[in-house]
């Protein structure tokens, strides 16, 4: 604590510890004082300083129904009591006579798990029982642990309130009780799951912002329309911790080691530096004892390079962000914020054929609704998160890895986010241009952002100046010319406008870019990164020329390589495919079997683009298959076009038979693009599945001197069945046995193994950026962004990373050793490598543009 104050003063520390503490939790007396105050000024609901986005009347309701609740478990039973309330009274001992700060702790855990929810698309009822029943036995062993601790730590710094002497004395608490390893009685799994079930009851019964909804006959929890009123409207001021982590004001605690980086205060707790499943498993426990060990030197230097990234709120964004809401939605990215018309009731004396129309229809509505309602709470949380944080001079994300190396913000807002998410933020203390190029990557960031990213540098660069008028236009009113909504990452081209009509000054008073300053970044991405490092991996010629390995005068495009050769073959089928016959399923129904001449037509009719292929062939290298693009076209293509379009839709009734089809159709057409990548795929597979048959998990070592470990483990799913609110709801609790997932391990191989090798990529990148005084950067796992100062040469230093990282590892046979001291089984040797000279990468202009 002493060395926080030192570094940036007692004043910026309190106030990243209060930051904290109000996304976490904020006691009972705290939120209603606040609440209070906000309802008394300017005659309604109000910003407070420690208290913004609080519940509002929400609040009040669900408090008063959770102690209401509460206070019914305690009372004497007459009869047989529901097991969950022992938890009870173990929550109400803990707290003692501290019962108000008590019933504010459960309210806000259980409000703020369903918000996080929703807003994260975790909505399965089973889910979300288990994450209340975690968070809220966490904040009771902290209180337990500051029982036992009573009068410590509370005088850490003199002359602060006693407000912001607590939040010290927690921080100090809660980095005290991780490294005592403090020990406190687990509470029984179903107890507690049976507790956070009864009590989403009760919210579900007292607000209205919630409702339950069957998705493939599995309860979920989804938001209200009332949720997005009063969100929009400002009724409902709920607390930050809709998302529970924030961006920092302070840089981010360096990680010196797996336990310490990151936050400071009440959000330390939630993260480490490696995000791992909680396993009680002999693997699990021997690999985090391995990796404490490690010393990690370059894993950590680039993930702490990262989070030291300053940023800062773009207000010129948020402005318009701001109106549009206010409008209503329905533009750039933002849906319609209104609840759409749902399908027109049955008419009276309705037939079976009505019936089945009509829940069909129903079906789709709810769909799209739940997907509108979804994205808008996402945009709306993005707009008041940058509110929130607009009028701060530096923001930072603090960040961490999965286990395969990938590094990820932690905060919900941050860089990797959505369009709307990336529009508000933007580099803070950005270097000035030094280099007439500066010009250029302006220009092709533009064109990038415009979706016109599938031509040339030169293609790129005319197609903004062909268009400066309507660009500057956009700068200058935005809410008059909504013509940059219409592109491809429409609120990131608004920010790129702004920033370009910016350039242009500047480069009209001064007669050059150099001297400018801008915080736009410029992102490189990779083109289909999987199949990139397969194809470099194998050194495969054919597939390096696909995905841009090789020098082009443009780049290539893969998805539309393959969309290309599939409707060859539909061309072929429409004129001399099969026909269509009768047949019967497996129960002996009978149906239309549709021949390959009709499914042909029907998807000529409906169009095969790069955007139709491009999942399909983007996942492949992690490992999908026939039966997953099957899955895939059908949620991404079929399904849409039925919920829009009804019975009018050409896979109205053919959707599985057309998703068969074409699936097969990709699978045949990218299978003979990359060879080499799927002969890699089944060699680690070949591998995995050797060294499971030894009863050991797959493990290896990346580049980076990372330990990977693959933790998957069998699964015993328990079916509880519980009483709630005068109904019965079946939980689901997932448990590991401990015993391997051999399927797992050989499915999960190829995915993992490729994305710790992007991963070490993208470490050695920001390593070696460092090192040439680069201190700005926005990653997203391939995509690699920096300020428009330093564009040349992050431009220049991926590649060379790219190269060092492939001459110098030979990785498949690295992964083979690491292997075989894992099996007793000799391991198949890697396949052939083809004759592509790696070195080329250094002059392709497009493997990362």
């Amino acid at each position: 604590m002493e060395k926080w104050i030192e570094m940036f003063g007692e004043e910026a520390v309190s106030k990243q510890l209060e930051l904290e503490a109000r996304y976490k939790v904020i006691g009972q007396e705290a939120t209603r004082r606040a609440y209070e105050q906000a309802r008394t000024e300017d005659g309604g609901v109000t910003r407070t300083n420690l208290g913004q986005k609080i519940l509002g009347h929400q609040f009040e309701a669900v408090n008063t129904g959770i102690k209401t609740f509460i206070d019914a478990c305690l009372k004497p039973h007459r009869g047989t009591k529901p097991s969950y309330v022992l938890i009870v009274e173990n929550i109400k001992e803990i707290y003692g006579e501290h019962e108000e700060h008590m019933f504010g702790v459960i309210t806000l855990t259980v409000f703020s798990v369903l918000l996080n929810g929703v807003l994260r698309k975790n909505c399965q009822h089973s889910n979300l029982c288990q994450t209340i029943a975690k968070e809220l036995y966490d904040e009771v062993k902290l209180q337990a642990f500051l029982n036992c601790h009573e009068g410590k730590a509370t005088s850490v710094l003199t002359g602060l309130e006693k407000r912001v002497q607590a939040l010290y004395r927690r921080a100090y608490a809660l980095a005290r009780m991780e490294h005592e390893n403090f020990s406190f009685a687990e509470w029984n799994k179903q107890d507690a799951m049976q507790l956070s079930a009864s009590l989403i009851q009760v919210v579900l019964k007292v607000s209205n912002y919630f409702e339950e909804y069957k998705h493939d006959n599995i309860l979920e929890i989804q938001p209200s329309q009332s949720l997005l009123d009063g969100w929009n409207k400002n009724e409902a001021k709920i607390i930050e911790s809709s998302y529970r982590l924030c961006p920092t004001i302070l840089p981010p605690r360096q990680w010196e080691n797996y336990m310490d980086g990151g936050y400071y205060g009440e959000l330390q707790s939630t993260s480490k530096l490696l995000r791992v499943h909680r396993q009680q498993d002999v693997f699990t426990k021997s690999y985090m004892s391995t990796l404490n060990q490690l010393e990690l030197e370059g894993v950590r230097k680039a993930i702490n390079a990262i989070q030291a990234t300053p940023w800062v709120i773009n207000k010129e964004v948020l402005e318009v962000l701001q109106e549009l809401v206010k409008r209503g939605g329905g533009i750039a990215g933002i849906p319609n914020l209104k609840e759409s018309v749902p399908p027109s009731v049955l008419p009276p004396n309705y037939t079976d054929e009505q019936l089945k129309a009509h829940k069909k229809k129903l079906a789709g509505w709810y769909r799209s609704e739940t997907r509108r309602k979804s994205i808008c709470l996402r945009a709306l949380t993005n707009i008041r998160t940058a509110e929130e944080f607009k009028d701060y001079e530096r923001i930072y994300f603090p960040c961490n890895m999965d286990f395969r190396g990938r590094v990820y913000p932690i905060p919900s807002f941050n860089f990797q986010g959505d369009d709307i998410n990336k529009s508000l933020i933007l580099f803070a203390d950005a270097p000035a241009c030094e280099d007439e190029n500066c010009w250029d990557w302006l220009l092709i960031e533009g064109a990038n952002l415009a979706g016109v990213d599938k031509v040339s540098y030169d293609d790129r660069k005319q197609w903004v100046l062909d268009n400066e008028q309507l660009i500057l236009m956009s700068a200058k009113e935005p809410l008059g010319n909504l013509w940059w909504a219409e592109q491809d990452s429409p609120c990131q081209f608004l920010a790129w406008c702004f920033e370009y009509k910016k350039a242009k000054e500047y480069i009209k008073e001064h007669g050059s870019i150099i001297g400018f300053t801008t915080g736009i970044n410029v992102a490189f991405d990779g083109t289909c990164s999987g199949l990139q490092h397969f194809s470099a991996i194998l050194r495969d010629p054919i597939g390096g020329q696909a995905v841009n390995l090789v020098p082009s005068n443009k780049p290539n495009d893969i998805y539309a390589i393959v969309a290309a050769k599939v409707n060859e073959v539909l061309k072929e089928d429409a004129r001399t495919g099969t026909t269509d016959e009768d047949a019967e399923d497996k129960e002996g129904n009978s149906y239309l079997k549709y021949g390959t001449r009709t499914l042909a037509q029907q998807w000529l009719a409906f169009g095969v683009t790069r955007k139709v292929t491009k999942r399909s062939v983007m996942t492949l290298a992690y490992g999908s298959k026939e039966y997953g693009f099957r899955d895939q076209i059908l949620v991404d293509t079929i399904q849409p076009d039925i919920d829009a379009k009804a019975e009018a839709s050409i896979f109205a009734d053919s959707k599985n038979q057309a998703a068969r089809y074409l699936a097969k159709l990709v699978w045949d057409a990218v299978g003979t693009t990359v060879v080499k990548a799927v002969e890699g795929m089944k060699w680690l597979q070949d591998c995995a599945k050797a060294v499971t048959k030894d009863k050991q998990v797959v493990s290896w070592i990346t580049p980076m001197g990372l330990l990977v470990q693959q933790s998957y483990m069998e699964v015993k799913s328990t079916t509880v069945m519980v009483r709630c609110a005068g109904k019965r709801l079946r939980l689901y609790d997932n448990t590991a046995t401990g015993d391997i997932d051999k399927r797992k391990q050989a499915s999960g191989i190829a995915p993992n193994f490729i994305h710790s090798m992007d991963a070490a990529h993208l470490q050695l990148t920001v390593c070696s950026c460092v090192d040439q005084n680069i201190k700005h950067f926005a990653m997203i796992h391939d995509s690699y962004g920096a300020p428009l100062a330093q564009a040349q040469k992050m431009y220049e230093i991926v590649r060379q990373s790219f190269i060092t990282m492939y001459t110098e590892n030979d990785v498949l046979e690295n992964f083979r050793n690491d292997m075989s001291l894992l099996t007793t089984q000799k391991l198949p040797k890697p396949p052939k490598k083809g004759d592509l000279d790696i070195n080329i990468v250094l002059d392709s202009k497009y493997i990362f543009s």
